[in-house]
């Protein structure tokens, strides 16, 4: 059976669930709402009802577009489903970034090759220093 993708953000639930299956831990519901509802644009692929990958886009929507989250179920990779969310996120961007917009992304190790099939650069290069990040920690 074929995956269907949806332009829907994913319940709170549902998102939980994606980043626990990829070991990227939970951030407290109320907060996730929060940053989901302040995304641009979100693709869901659905099999059969449930939410099997997923992919959105954060930012101003003006001059900065990071593409965040793109998950993929462990049995649902191979398939070419992250191509498919990443097409359609590329599709959206085209459409709504101006001339000169910056679009980023971080991407999870070994997969830099999708990316790369976009346009995007590793850093660092001869033109651009190392890319950078920081995880806030509470406790």
């Amino acid at each position: 059976m074929e995956a269907t993708l949806v332009e829907r953000l994913p319940t709170v639930a549902e998102y939980q669930r994606l980043r626990d299956h990829v070991g990227w831990g939970n951030i407290p519901d109320e907060y996730t709402e929060a940053g989901l509802q302040h995304s641009l644009y979100a693709v869901c692929l659905e099999q059969a009802g449930k939410l099997v990958g997923f992919g959105r886009v954060v930012g101003d929507g003006n001059i900065y577009f990071y593409i965040q989250d793109i998950i993929v179920i462990t049995e649902y990779r191979g398939q070419g489903y992250s191509t498919r969310i990443m097409d359609a996120i590329i599709d959206w961007i085209n459409a709504h970034a101006p001339d000169g917009a910056m679009v980023a992304l971080l991407s999870v190790k070994g997969v830099e090759g999708l990316y790369e099939q976009y346009g995007f650069i590793a850093r660092p290069s001869a033109l651009y220093g190392a890319g950078m990040f920081q995880i806030v920690r509470k406790s």
